[in-house]
């Protein structure tokens, strides 16, 4: 398996493309914040793909930020890439968004990534250099409140308090960061294994499951 490689991240409210060409160079584009995902996003594939000179049926492989994250966000981003994949049948890899937000911290040490989900809840991952320690979970934001202090990175302000916690800044563009982890587990990733579809990581359960759960 080889580049060219198109990948795309929607999980925040910034959408973001990278494209890694045959010769490893990469080529970046975010779209403006507060854009409308669905107006903006096959644009920007079009726009990176333009940039490094190439046609989609150039491409050898796809990757996705496919969570967990913005649900409509993710929704799109997955329903736009099966669309642009129908005809070309290529491989996607699916990237935790979490492992980016990571990367963008630019931190050789193991770093949490706790972003806010909403209703109590966060989306907990733990990262060393693109490396997933330990696997992407929901947990509520009290759980957090009862580990052991250490850094984290975040794309928006966790919805509790936590005093004595660090929070690393995010120097790193997003896309740009993509682009590192991808190139950081390239050698480590079993290629093979990937298919023409993918699912977006929701991790949250449904209003429906919850209910489930008090029968």
């Amino acid at each position: 398996m080889t580049y060219p490689l198109l990948a795309l991240d929607v999980a925040t409210n910034t959408a973001c493309v990278c494209l890694i060409n045959a010769e490893g160079k990469v080529f970046t584009e975010t779209a403006s914040p507060g854009k409308q995902h669905s107006n903006t996003v096959l644009p920007l594939l079009q726009d990176v793909l333009k940039q490094a000179d190439l046609t989609w049926g150039d491409l050898k492989m796809l990757a996705l930020g496919q969570g967990p994250g913005s649900f409509t966000g993710l929704r799109i981003a997955a329903a736009m890439l099966a669309g642009v994949n129908a005809s070309l049948k290529l491989p996607i890899w699916g990237l935790s968004s979490l492992a980016i937000t990571a990367m963008q911290t630019q931190s050789d040490k193991p770093l949490w990534v706790l972003e806010d989900a909403r209703a109590g809840e966060v989306f907990v991952g733990y990262y060393q250099q693109g490396e997933r320690l330990q696997d992407d979970v929901c947990k509520c934001w009290s759980e957090i409140q009862g580990m052991p202090t250490d850094s984290f990175a975040a794309q928006q302000e966790p919805a509790i308090t936590l005093p004595d916690w660090h929070r690393l800044p995010l120097p790193m563009d997003r896309a740009q960061a993509m682009s590192l982890l991808i190139q950081t587990l390239w050698d480590k990733t079993d290629h093979t294994a990937h298919t023409p579809w993918i699912q977006p990581v929701y991790l949250q359960l449904s209003q429906a499951e919850k209910n489930l759960q008090h029968v």
